[in-house]
């Protein structure tokens, strides 16, 4: 009995971080203005926007696909074609093969899969305590307790991911340059930095009056008007 509870206990503990993530989730479908929660849905969308030649659009839309389920192999694989053939592709960073491979296998742990692989893991944590507590006294206990102590630690990895990944899920800085082309301004002054085009993805850093500070994908900084942006998360 006091073997059942203390593993009802755990699971209830080590769940409540889904239980957050969700509420949070539902949370901010509601404030999308009630667009569909489904990757597919943007993806399809994406696709028409392409086809058309509104590559601004396209590229919003994979990125909205993207931001739901960062595995989606199409939406993925069109964005990195649309970029190569955008007007300002030499803006985007060629990243080492370690690098690249490292963004990939975080890219490929979704924020449902990581859901199902941290549930899975407290699933197997508890089993093993539960067999760790109830292994022969006179024999070495070093197994179960290694194993113990591993599905733990892979545990708290999965759901410390799991929690980073939601946050970036929530809190999407992403944007999109909807004119067909506009000046990068100073962040302190008028002056331009340089022309991009439709299409262009970036960060957003801040809003300040009518403009967003923002940073393009080769690091450079600078402000654009809110109107030529388009965020990948309504605000």
């Amino acid at each position: 009995m006091k073997l059942l509870l203390l593993i009802t206990a755990i699971m209830l503990c080590c769940s409540l971080p889904l239980v957050g993530i969700a509420d949070s989730t539902s949370t901010h479908a509601a404030k999308e203005k009630q667009e569909p929660h489904n990757a597919d849905y943007y993806y399809n969308q994406a696709v028409r926007y392409f086809d058309s030649g509104n590559q601004a659009y396209a590229n919003l839309y994979y990125l909205k696909a993207l931001n739901l389920n960062s595995a989606h192999k199409q939406a993925r694989a069109n964005l990195e074609l649309s970029i190569r053939l955008s007007a300002d592709s030499k803006l985007y960073p060629q990243h080492k093969f370690l690098v690249n491979a490292t963004y990939r296998m975080l890219w490929f742990f979704s924020v449902n899969r990581l859901a199902i692989i941290s549930l899975i893991l407290l699933l197997l944590a508890s089993l093993c305590l539960a067999w760790l507590l109830f292994y022969d006294p006179d024999k070495e206990r070093a197994l179960p307790l290694l194993s113990f102590i591993a599905l733990c630690l892979m545990c708290l990895g999965s759901f410390t991911l799991l929690g980073f990944k939601s946050y970036q899920q929530r809190n999407n800085k992403l944007g999109v340059l909807i004119s067909p082309t506009e000046q990068l301004l100073s962040g302190s002054s008028t002056a331009a930095i340089s022309e991009v085009h439709a299409g262009l993805i970036v960060t957003i850093l801040d809003i300040k009056d009518d403009y967003y500070l923002l940073r393009l994908p080769d690091g450079q900084s600078g402000r654009l008007p809110r109107h030529a942006v388009a965020r990948v998360l309504q605000q």
